[in-house]
């Protein structure tokens, strides 16, 4: 990728920094990220989360949708590290995790 001849537009250090950064960037991590709150329920939900934990049975109601949808959802969430949860007894309550938190922040500037 590298060029003997200075044909960019941008300095040669500059071209240099951002070719190192393109190699060492992980964007898996965003793209999981991005991914998990591709769905306007699971967007909703990280907004909710910022305002209090809350627990499934909880959610259920709140978006009157099905266990097992909500199910699906929360573990989306949890697969990119946005939430993770307690269970006592048969209840089971949500949080966000710190990167969840970074995430809810984003979210509520814009809703």
């Amino acid at each position: 990728m590298s060029s003997q001849s200075n044909d960019y537009r941008i300095s040669p250090e500059t071209m240099s920094d951002l070719e190192s950064m393109a190699s060492t960037c992980n964007v898996e991590s965003a793209r999981d990220i991005f991914q998990a709150l591709s769905d306007d329920r699971r967007l909703t939900i990280m907004r909710l989360l910022g305002e209090s934990e809350l627990c499934v049975c909880d959610m259920v109601e709140l978006f009157d949708i099905e266990y097992s949808k909500l199910s699906y959802h929360l573990k989306k969430l949890k697969e990119a590290s946005l939430v993770e949860a307690d269970r006592e007894g048969n209840y089971v309550t949500y949080r966000p995790t710190e990167r969840g938190e970074d995430v809810i922040e984003i979210v509520r500037s814009m809703c």
